[in-house]
């Protein structure tokens, strides 16, 4: 299997300070380009007893890896593979065993197993690992010498990162590369009129065939002397779909600020980005713009100009989204002040991967998580097996992790990829003071000084995220007291610091759940207490008890339940309490199923970790991900400043000042799929739903008309406005969904974003499946005035 001995997994490091792509030439590119798309025998790997042999290769021009199932050899070839996976849903490639599977293949090893007639060579695995619809699911790969895995590992970076970074018009041709191989049964490179009729409608696209015919008839330009009748190879059949694409609204806009010749000179995109988008620029600074859109020569001209085509790659790009660019791609928020002035992206049993009661627990869900910007995850800490701590929902049948694998294999290499700012670890500890011990151990062995380990004493506010940067927080109950005996080494514990920890009204929670299984109780362990400092878990006694003697460092979690029973009760003594002190918010313990509760009225009441199931698929979740996109989705949002500073008013009373209005027009959408993106069924009949969600005075929604039969370029031209009273805690919510007399409307696609971060005037949306992934190239375009 390989050119190396048996490798245990402590005697291999993988580095993880550069990125490997960057360190190729252009010959080496050539060459690992070349060796991937020959293809090559891989053992994919499903546990240590299930190994499969595949043939294993990329389509570097289609940006495709795929896999035959059966055992021949066919390099380039996808018409009988069973399996295929698209670049643009390859999350990450790994070397070395950084997986659930490669951990528990490195534990049957440890425990002195092997596979006959095999060394397994840690240096010769890699993960491929999944995004989109596939989500926390991997490709565990051994190749047959780590030479043969540098080259998988470095190649396949190389083609991802060419794929992240292509121009929307490439990715937009891709994608119709990808649907005309999937429509060619034959295999023969070509698509008959009736084939593209076909195509076109599990695309969701309806036209009158005598149009079509026309259209058709214009982008075909290759005759081949073998063809019976007219067909369109890959090329063409990308023509013939853009001459469908007629855009009338944006050629409306263009003519107005276009010459007499249909173009558009620097001076006229002043004049637009100036007028429509509320931006001054230079028509010096505009030129940029041309030659950066514009496809055609026009733009070599003395004087660049701009054809309608260039006008609306402009308009699809990354600076024309909805969401301000500038929130998306920079930490523009104050960093500085006390950490309980941010909420904090935060995750509830990160590591399951399904239901609360049998679900899978894995490494990778603290990943997906950290690399999703979560900045507070939780750890279920229990006895394991020959003294090791394990994770997982204790008292079910979900499985369980190795606590130090979680450390070594998630938290000391991802804390930091997404965000430099701090990743708080949450203790739910039930471990015996031993191997409470044995968890102080490999915290402080493997995170080192990623731990945040200063004193609080007369702590009086929390420290800033910024002060806390590449800082590693242990949250669990501290003791007052650590008595040790010199003499023998032995220790003492005394009471925590504020009696029970607030991880009992946790257990209480899942009481419906464990049947009413007692769970023991264990006291602190000294070595783990001395790990925690300012995220102290302490019993809640009351607002009033809290606002006398609470310190900044303790933190209390409550159950949902509790938590609007604080807010109904008296929401500006539970504001004022988060003004100093940290409070975490989870889901109740009746929720085996791993849903989620409604975050926005907990955020309203400056609620900073508000954890929630990631793996979920609701609208929570979706609110949650809209929320924390923005500062570069770095974990952390200054709340507003009325939710950190005391005020004169109340939240609980109505507003005196005068409300923003939002003037939101929905002009059309392009390229709508069915629901579930399903080739099946009829052609949709969307309609848009908007509605804006934050504090109940704001929240209100309305919906468009629906547009029958058309996916493709459905046009509504409506316009809505709202009231807005606390535009920093408001959102708004688009979704399409699809018009049925017979039954359920479904969904199709959504998108969310605070509203401080509406760009205004005319700009794209992407849409959004129920996983968050986006539906290329599906959008809305909107225009958007605030006043």
């Amino acid at each position: 299997m390989s050119n190396g001995g048996l490798l245990s997994k402590s005697n291999y490091v993988v580095s993880e300070t550069h990125n490997p792509i960057f360190l190729l030439d252009q010959h080496e590119i050539e060459q690992i380009t070349k060796t991937l798309s020959r293809g090559a025998y891989l053992w994919k790997v499903r546990s240590f007893s299930r190994w499969f042999q595949r043939w294993f290769y990329v389509d570097a021009n289609s940006h495709l890896l795929g896999y035959h199932r059966s055992g021949y050899r066919k390099a380039m070839c996808f018409v009988n593979s069973k399996v295929i996976f698209d670049f643009g849903d390859i999350v990450d490639v790994r070397k070395g065993w950084r997986s659930d599977v490669f951990n528990q293949v490195a534990k049957e090893i440890e425990r002195g197993k092997h596979r006959p007639g095999m060394e397994i060579n840690e240096g010769a695995c890699f993960t491929v690992v999944l995004g989109g619809n596939n989500r926390n699911r991997t490709l565990d790969l051994v190749a047959a010498s780590a030479d043969e895995c540098d080259a998988w590992v470095r190649g396949l970076k190389h083609l991802l990162h060419l794929t992240k970074h292509q121009e929307k018009s490439q990715q937009f041709d891709r994608w119709l590369m990808k649907m005309f191989k999937a429509a060619d049964d034959n295999k023969d490179g070509s698509l008959s009129f009736d084939e593209c009729l076909t195509l076109l409608k599990q695309m969701n696209v309806k036209l009158r065939k005598s149009y079509a015919k026309r259209l058709f008839n214009q982008a075909n330009t290759v005759t081949r002397e073998q063809d019976k009748e007219k067909v369109l190879d890959a090329n063409e059949f990308v023509v013939f779909y853009h001459l469908l694409m007629s855009r009338p609204e944006i050629n409306t806009l263009f003519s107005r600020y276009a010459d007499e010749n249909d173009e558009l000179d620097s001076e006229g995109l002043s004049q637009f980005l100036d007028t429509e988008q509320k931006i001054s620029k230079h028509p010096d600074d505009c030129i940029d713009l041309i030659t950066e859109f514009e496809p055609s020569d026009l733009k070599q001209l003395i004087e660049p100009k701009m054809s309608v085509i260039g006008f609306t790659n402009m308009l699809l790009s990354d600076e024309f989204q909805l969401c301000n660019p500038m929130h998306l791609n920079e930490v523009y928020q104050d960093m500085t002040q006390p950490l309980s002035h941010y909420y904090i992206a935060a995750s509830h049993n990160t590591y399951l991967t399904g239901n609360q009661l049998s679900g899978e627990s894995t490494v990778e869900g603290y990943i997906n998580a950290l690399m999703r910007g979560c900045r507070c995850v939780e750890l279920d800490c229990w006895d394991g097996p020959k003294g090791e701590p394990v994770v997982y929902h204790g008292f079910t049948l979900t499985t369980k992790i190795m606590f130090h694998d979680i450390l070594s294999d998630a938290i000391k290499p991802y804390a930091f990829r997404k965000s430099d700012y701090p990743v708080i670890l949450s203790l739910e500890v039930h471990c015996s003071a031993e191997q409470q011990a044995r968890m102080a151990h490999h915290l402080a062995s493997i995170l080192g000084d990623m731990l945040y380990l200063e004193p609080v004493d007369d702590l009086v506010q929390l420290p800033s995220p910024e002060e806390l940067k590449h800082k590693v927080i242990v949250k669990a109950k501290k003791l007052k007291q650590c008595v040790r005996d010199s003499t023998d080494g032995t220790e003492e514990s005394l009471s925590a610091s504020e009696g029970e920890s607030e991880e009992e009204e946790e257990i209480d929670g899942e009481a419906a759940v464990n049947s009413g299984v007692k769970k023991p109780a264990h006291a602190v362990e000294c070595h783990l207490s001395d790990l925690v400092n300012v995220c102290q878990a302490v019993h809640f006694h009351g607002l009033e008890a809290a606002k006398k003697n609470g310190k900044c460092y303790q933190m209390s979690s409550f159950s949902e339940g509790k938590a609007k029973k604080l807010i109904s009760s008296d929401v500006d003594g539970f504001v004022a309490y988060n003004m100093r002190q940290l409070s975490r918010i989870y889901p109740g313990g009746k929720r085996a199923d791993s849903s989620n509760f409604n975050p926005i009225p907990f955020w309203n009441a400056g609620c900073q970790i508000v954890a929630l199931n990631y793996q979920g698929k609701e609208s929570p979740i979706f609110y949650n991900e809209a929320k924390f996109q923005v500062n570069q989705n770095c974990g952390y949002l200054l709340k507003p400043s009325y939710l950190r500073n005391p005020a004169s008013f109340s939240l609980a009373a109505e507003p005196s000042w005068k409300p923003k209005l939002l003037r939101l027009k929905v002009i059309s959408g392009q390229h709508i799929p069915k629901p579930d993106q399903s080739s099946e069924g009829e052609i949709v009949d969307p309609y848009v739903k908007v509605k804006i969600v934050g504090m109940e005075i704001d929240q209100r929604e309305f919906k468009t008309k629906d547009i029958h039969d058309n996916g493709l370029n459905p046009v509504w031209d409506e316009t809505f406005e709202f009231p807005v009273y606390y535009p920093d805690l408001a959102m708004l919510y688009l979704s399409v969904k699809d018009e049925n007399s017979t039954g359920a409307n479904e969904l199709i696609g959504a998108y969310t974003l605070p509203f401080t971060s509406l760009q205004h005037g005319f700009s794209h949306c992407p849409l959004l499946g129920e996983v968050r992934q986006k539906l290329s190239p599906a959008t809305l375009f909107l225009h958007v005035s605030v006043d």
